[in-house]
């Protein structure tokens, strides 16, 4: 997964930028839709933070959130998970149309037996 961090109208430093990597990486890393890239553009105007993830994946499926806050991390941690979100939902709507089930329930019935 390709995953580009930058900021706008100030310096991101390379702690920061590792933390969005590790968020973005431990979210989607158990989803069973393939990730292609994400990109997070952090923008500061005055004292509030913006941030915007936008998550890129296969079967031309794109997720993209935006989360104003005054803490850089609460918006970052906020954007993502709104992220997340779409992603889980669209998993969700998509269906195996020979017996009605969402492939959601399938994983977890296969999870299941693997388990045991």
């Amino acid at each position: 997964m390709d995953i580009k961090v930058s900021a706008r109208h100030f310096t991101i430093s390379e702690t920061e930028r590792q933390y969005a990597v590790d968020q973005i990486s431990s979210r989607f890393a158990d989803l069973t839709l393939t990730i292609i890239s994400a990109s997070v553009v952090m923008d500061m105007q005055g004292n509030r933070f913006t941030a915007e993830v936008v998550v890129n994946a296969k079967k031309d499926f794109t997720a993209a959130a935006q989360v104003e806050d005054f803490d850089w991390k609460k918006a970052l941690d906020a954007a993502i998970a709104k992220a997340e979100t779409q992603v889980t939902k669209y998993l969700e709507k998509k269906q195996h149309h020979k017996n009605g089930e969402t492939l959601a329930g399938l994983e977890a019935k296969n999870a299941e037996k693997n388990a045991q």
